[in-house]
């Protein structure tokens, strides 16, 4: 296992039990954060703190029990990317949503300085009941 996929999983780890502390070691300090422009809160974020507070706190006060399972890992070293899938149920409508994404970490010295998002994002907006 190489140390840029040690970084992600640990990236993972941090989101998910919402640990700053963690995060903030495993993120440069002006990470590049690329989502979806269709991802709720999607867009370019930049830097460690923003990205801290503009994903990692944001999807955790849009979902209940939001979640990002590794299924598939391809280690290029400095470069992981990662196919998975988004579980999670949508705090003001109570419903669920299950979503497929690939994700790609780019790794240097240990920390994450870019971040690029692809997803699903039809079944986030049909649990946030975007759609009629």
């Amino acid at each position: 296992m190489s140390t840029g996929l040690k970084v992600v999983e640990k990236v993972y780890a941090s989101f998910s039990t919402q640990n700053d502390d963690a995060a903030r070691e495993l993120l440069a300090p002006d990470v590049q954060w690329i989502q979806c422009k269709g991802f709720p809160g999607g867009g370019h974020h930049r830097g460690r703190d923003e990205v801290i507070e503009k994903v990692m706190h944001a999807l955790h006060g849009e979902w209940n029990s939001f979640s990002a399972t590794m299924d598939e890992v391809i280690d290029a070293d400095h470069h992981v990317i990662v196919l998975g899938t988004y579980r999670g149920v949508h705090s003001l409508t109570g419903k669920p949503m299950e979503a497929v994404f690939a994700h790609v970490f780019d790794i240097e010295d240990g920390k994450v300085t870019r971040f690029r998002q692809y997803a699903d994002t039809f079944p986030m907006h049909a649990a946030m009941e975007l759609f009629d």
